[in-house]
């Protein structure tokens, strides 16, 4: 009779232990191993599930920013491959593909129509992976890079490098750089594709991006892009408001029908954000790509 209460009294502590210890698992879930409150974690949860068009850009904290730039929605294709990109590695930073550019391949209207395709990619900087692909995929590349040294060149014959740059304006640098705005680069190259849409629009300009943006939704040549994939850049020395005008920005490419569907943080770009209060390093470049839901709608030429 003792044995057995013994017996029992221990399956009672046993049974008390692996209780504590479940509770300490979902707590340390729920709350995570940093003591974040699980009500501030799923705000900032940046998933493809969450959709972070429905925040207010007024309400966002810095936290909830980066997790916008991170916001992939990749719900919104069914089917996105990478194409291009090297392998790359950096002391004390993660090993893996970089360069690489997502595309969207749902038919019929969203995927660029191989063998009949027009590609702008700006910013080379003699990487190429993504542009070969593109060419292999039937596409006519324009290549855009003034800091190369290189004059006008065909590199194959579906790669057409131009010692030229994209800006908000046409104008000639300090060093010496010819910079256009898209509207002027795509009237100066109709003689070589006429009237066709831009399918994919590559756009690593080095920060310039913030001011390219708005000129092109100003311009109208949205309408022309069918898909535009942009690297951003993000200074650590932004103030929160200014880190949300960053985020209209991007906005007014979705509220014009660009449908984002991808986005991957650069994991070798790294900062802080002191002025925000941002802890540890953060990623200062974004790749983020949109089709243009318009050519869904029959709206876009």
């Amino acid at each position: 009779m003792a044995l057995e209460t013994i017996k029992s009294r221990k399956s009672v502590l046993v049974s008390f232990v692996l209780l504590i210890l479940v509770a300490a698992i979902f707590h340390v879930q729920h709350v995570g191993i940093w003591g974040v409150d699980e009500t501030v974690e799923k705000t900032r949860c940046p998933t493809s599930v969450f959709d972070w068009r429905t925040v207010s850009v007024d309400a966002m904290s810095a936290e909830d920013v980066m997790n916008y730039f991170m916001w992939t929605n990749r719900t919104s294709c069914r089917l996105a491959n990478d194409f291009g990109g090297h392998m790359k590695s950096k002391r004390n930073k993660p090993s893996g593909l970089d360069g690489q550019k997502a595309v969207c391949l749902d038919p019929v209207q969203v995927a660029p129509p191989s063998g009949e395709c027009v590609v702008y990619s700006f910013g080379i900087n003699d990487e190429w992976s993504f542009d070969d692909i593109m060419e292999l995929y039937g596409c006519q590349v324009y290549a855009f890079d003034p800091s190369m040294k290189k004059e006008d060149y065909d590199r194959s014959p579906g790669i057409h490098f131009l010692k030229l740059g994209l800006h908000s304006r046409d104008w000639t640098n300090e060093k010496g750089w010819q910079l256009l705005s898209l509207s002027s680069i795509y009237n100066m190259l109709k003689k070589r594709h006429g009237e066709h849409v831009i399918d994919y629009l590559k756009m690593d300009i080095e920060s310039s991006e913030w001011e390219v943006i708005p000129q092109i939704i100003k311009s109208g040549m949205l309408d022309k892009i069918r898909q535009l994939a942009i690297e951003i850049h993000l200074p650590t020395k932004d103030s929160l408001e200014q880190m949300r005008d960053r985020v209209r920005i991007l906005r007014s490419l979705e509220e014009e029908g660009m449908v984002r569907f991808d986005s991957k943080m650069n994991p070798w770009s790294t900062g802080t954000f002191k002025p925000v209060g941002l802890r540890g390093l953060r990623p200062l470049c974004y790749e983020i790509a949109w089709y243009n839901s318009k050519f869904l709608n029959g709206e876009s030429s």
